[in-house]
């Protein structure tokens, strides 16, 4: 049996606050997921070193966070 394999692209950019837009929620994993309370999820990445492309681009998003785009 193969492997299964998901792969995300999250990309993010300084602009104002907006309310959450739910463009579809129709599964049932889903549904349970959202019926329970939400908490506060941590993140840890061992790739943070600007020597790999993901901590290049994570540290591009902090430096945008503080208004830094140099």
């Amino acid at each position: 049996m193969a492997e299964v394999v998901e792969s995300y692209l999250i990309q993010s950019w300084p602009a104002a606050h907006q309310d959450t837009l739910l463009v579809k929620a129709t599964d049932a994993y889903g549904a349970q997921v959202r019926a329970q309370p939400a908490d506060d999820t941590i993140v840890i990445d061992h790739e943070d070193s600007l020597e790999t492309q993901t901590g290049r681009e994570r540290d591009n998003l902090h430096r945008a966070e503080r208004g830094d785009y140099s």
